[in-house]
């Protein structure tokens, strides 16, 4: 289910703010679930969006600004699986532009039907309406094995 990203209207202007940094969170996890999450790139990001994954198999990577990440999202979205997200908790911190969130993905294969569930925690920094900054937490090693296995598209 997609959920409306709240807008607010600032006293004495016209101007919008932002949707608030639990808000994106969602939005970026429904994205996930429905395979589109490079659709919302621009909506979600900032241009100079710095994403790091510190647990990525063979060795960390980060990667900088909208369009590295929409080629990497693009890439995730042509895997042959299907994902179902489940126990969405976001964590607000003492910095409000900062939130930990946590989701469980459900990952199918189309081909196979195998199964895999994975734990992801991101730590964001949500800036205006926009995503400046992740840390991505994610069982990378148990995703290339699973993807790996995976019979190739011809």
């Amino acid at each position: 289910m997609r959920r409306q990203i709240e807008f607010i209207q600032q006293k004495g202007t016209d101007m919008l703010e932002r949707a608030r940094p639990t808000d994106v969170f969602q939005r970026l996890v429904d994205a996930i679930a429905e395979r589109r999450q490079s659709e919302i790139v621009d909506e979600c990001y900032a241009e100079d969006v710095v994403v790091e994954h510190p647990f990525m198999i063979p060795e960390p990577t980060t990667t900088k600004g909208r369009e590295q990440l929409r080629r990497r999202m693009t890439n995730q979205q042509n895997l042959p699986i299907t994902v179902e997200i489940a126990d969405v908790v976001v964590h607000e911190t003492a910095d409000p532009e900062v939130i930990v969130g946590e989701f469980q993905s459900h990952i199918t294969s189309t081909q196979t039907g195998a199964r895999i569930t994975t734990s992801n925690i991101l730590v964001m920094r949500v800036r205006n309406g926009l995503v400046v900054s992740s840390r991505d937490y994610h069982n990378h090693a148990l995703l290339a094995a699973f993807i790996g296995s995976l019979p190739q598209q011809q």
